[in-house]
């Protein structure tokens, strides 16, 4: 039986294939807050992660990036340590930008800061 998480991102997976990518987002900011509220921090990670590469690679950069930018937050509010996970998402998620993309710099700085 799938998780929680795993469930919530395939319903928003779903949304994104139909191309609902707004209400996707909007929606995963949600949910990612609920899990943040309780200090549930891999979980609001796995779904910010998951949701933003599926968006980046749907060419909704903005969408994505927002998620993006959402996830370095989380992971300064958990003061994580940087390690090869965090790492790995970070540069997968760059790598999935548009160089065009407004929300590709905003993300590096993020990421850097």
């Amino acid at each position: 039986m799938a998780s929680k998480v795993e469930r919530i991102v395939a319903r928003l997976q779903e949304k994104i294939a139909d191309g609902d990518f707004y209400e996707a987002q909007q929606q995963t900011r949600v949910a990612a807050s609920r899990y943040i509220k309780t200090q549930n921090w891999p979980a609001a990670i796995d779904i910010l992660y998951s949701v933003a590469q599926s968006l980046l690679k749907a060419a909704q950069g903005g969408s994505g990036g927002d998620l993006c930018v959402m996830m370095v937050d989380v992971y300064k509010q958990a003061e994580l340590k940087p390690d090869a996970t965090s790492k790995g998402r970070l540069l997968t998620c760059l790598r999935l930008f548009d160089p065009e993309e407004p929300t590709r710099k905003k993300f590096i700085t993020e990421s850097m800061g």
